[in-house]
């Protein structure tokens, strides 16, 4: 059987797909590899918003115009810890790159630097909140 490798593709979960976390997804593979694959779900909004969010990780959101951004649900594993999908520009402590556009981050300096006016806002975030919420928003 022929290697392939799903890194920078979307998965859409299958109509029939009628249950379970990944019903009705569109999930970014991030990377897919030997050791196995890291996706960001893309399309569930929940009900915070992204100031709500930036409250919780006790940083002030300078950008008033984000505030009352959804966020969205990013997906089921790692609920610990918070990723930042963005486009690639930019030098944070934990970063992986995807290709020459676009970058994972899990630090967070990136979040900061969103916060700032002024800052870079083209990006989908994904959140592991401490009550462990997963999520993710897009900013533009």
């Amino acid at each position: 059987m022929p290697e392939f490798n799903l890194t920078h593709h979307f998965l859409i979960a299958m109509p029939a797909m009628q249950e379970g976390v990944f019903a009705g997804t569109l999930t970014y593979i991030c990377e897919h590899n030997e050791n196995g694959a890291l996706g960001i779900v893309v399309n569930r909004p929940i009900s915070l918003t992204l100031g709500e969010m930036f409250d919780q990780v006790n940083i002030v959101l300078h950008q008033p115009e984000y505030a009352r951004m959804p966020v969205h649900f990013g997906g089921p594993v790692q609920t610990e810890r918070g990723f930042v999908l963005h486009d690639t520009p930019g030098n944070w402590e934990s970063t992986l790159h995807i290709n020459d556009k676009l970058s994972l981050t899990t630090s967070r300096d990136i979040l900061e630097a969103m916060a700032k006016a002024g800052g870079r806002a083209t990006l989908l975030l994904r959140w592991a909140m401490r009550a462990g919420i997963r999520a993710s928003w897009s900013m533009r």
